[in-house]
C-alpha cells in the first residue's frame, strides 16, 4: 500500500444533468475545435521521440485515442496505441471483486508490453490513460517506475465509483445495484495506489463540468510530491479530442523553459487551474 496516509473525499456527487446531456454536443465542437486551431497546436514544443502509450477508457478502443496519437506524433513523439482491442469488453463484472480481476489480468498484460518496448527503445514510456485507462496507468506507475517516465490521466475516477454517471446504471446491468459492500470500494480505490512508492510524475487533468465523472473523485490522491492535479475545460468524452487538453499534455512534457510563454496566463485561467 501507499506510504502516506490517502484522504478519500466523500463527496461522491454526480455530475450536473446539463453536463452528461450535453456530452455528444461538447465532444463534437472539440473535436472540431482542434482540427481548426491545428496551425496553432502545430507550434506547441516538440518532443524528444520518446514512446508515448494512450490506453482508453471504459469500452473505448484505439480508435478514441487515435487523435490524440495523431497529434502527438505530430510533436515529434513516437505515440503508440495499447493494441489490447475494447477496453473491458470481456470482463465478466458480477461482482466489484471480478472486475478488479480483469482489471489485475489488463494491467500484466500492458506491463509486458511496456517491458518490451523499453528494452527496444531502452528509453522509458509515457502513459496516457483516459478514464479507467487512467487508473491502469497509475497503478502501473507504482510498480514498474523503472519502465515508466510519466503519467497523465485523462477524466480518470480516482474515487469511490459511486461519484460516477454511470455507476448506478452499469450496477442494474450486473445485479449488483445495492450489493456492493463499503469495503469493496474502498479495496477498488486503494488497489489504484498499491504496489509499491509512486516515483513517477503523475498529471492528472479532470473537468468541473465533466459529465460522466464527478469532481469530488476526479483528483489522484497518490504521493503529493509527485502529483499535479489540474482542471481544464473538457467533457468527459471529449478529453482525447479536446485542444486545451492537447496544449497541456505538449507543453507538460518539455522542460518548463521550452513551454509557450503564455500558458499559466491569467487569460487561460477559465481553461486552466491547477487544483
Amino acid at each position: 500500500m501507499a506510504d502516506f496516509p490517502l484522504h478519500f473525499s466523500p463527496d461522491l456527487t454526480p455530475p450536473k444533468l446539463r453536463h452528461t446531456a450535453s456530452e455528444l454536443g461538447r465532444v463534437l465542437l472539440e473535436a472540431g475545435s482542434s482540427l481548426c486551431l491545428s496551425p496553432l497546436l502545430r507550434s506547441l514544443p516538440r518532443g524528444d521521440g520518446h514512446t508515448v502509450m494512450t490506453i482508453p477508457g471504459f469500452m473505448g478502443s484505439d480508435g478514441s485515442t487515435s487523435m490524440l496519437r495523431r497529434f502527438l506524433n505530430g510533436r515529434g513523439y513516437n505515440a503508440i496505441s495499447w493494441g489490447m482491442g475494447r477496453n473491458a469488453s470481456e470482463a465478466s463484472a458480477d461482482t466489484l471483486e471480478d472486475f478488479m480481476e480483469h482489471r489485475a489480468h489488463i494491467e500484466g498484460e500492458i506491463a509486458h508490453r511496456l517491458g518490451r518496448e523499453f528494452q527496444s527503445s531502452g528509453r522509458k514510456i509515457t502513459l496516457i490513460g483516459w478514464s479507467l485507462g487512467g487508473l491502469y496507468a497509475v497503478a502501473l506507475a507504482h510498480r514498474f517506475p523503472e519502465w515508466i517516465r510519466q503519467v497523465i490521466t485523462l477524466g480518470t475516477p480516482y474515487g469511490d465509483p459511486r461519484g460516477t454517471a454511470i455507476y448506478s446504471v452499469m450496477s442494474r446491468m450486473n445485479g449488483s445495484e445495492g450489493d456492493v459492500s463499503e469495503e469493496s470500494l474502498q479495496n477498488w480505490v486503494n488497489y489504484t495506489y498499491s504496489g509499491g512508492e509512486l516515483r513517477v510524475p503523475v498529471l492528472a487533468l479532470y473537468s468541473e463540468s465533466d459529465g460522466v465523472v464527478g469532481t469530488g473523485i476526479a483528483r489522484c490522491e497518490a504521493d503529493p510530491n509527485y502529483v499535479t492535479n489540474l482542471a481544464v475545460a473538457a467533457s468527459h468524452v471529449g478529453f482525447p479530442f479536446n485542444p486545451i487538453v492537447f496544449a497541456v499534455i505538449a507543453n507538460h512534457m518539455v522542460a518548463k523553459n521550452r513551454r509557450w510563454r503564455f500558458c499559466g496566463d491569467a487569460r487561460l485561467a477559465p481553461l486552466v487551474r491547477q487544483a
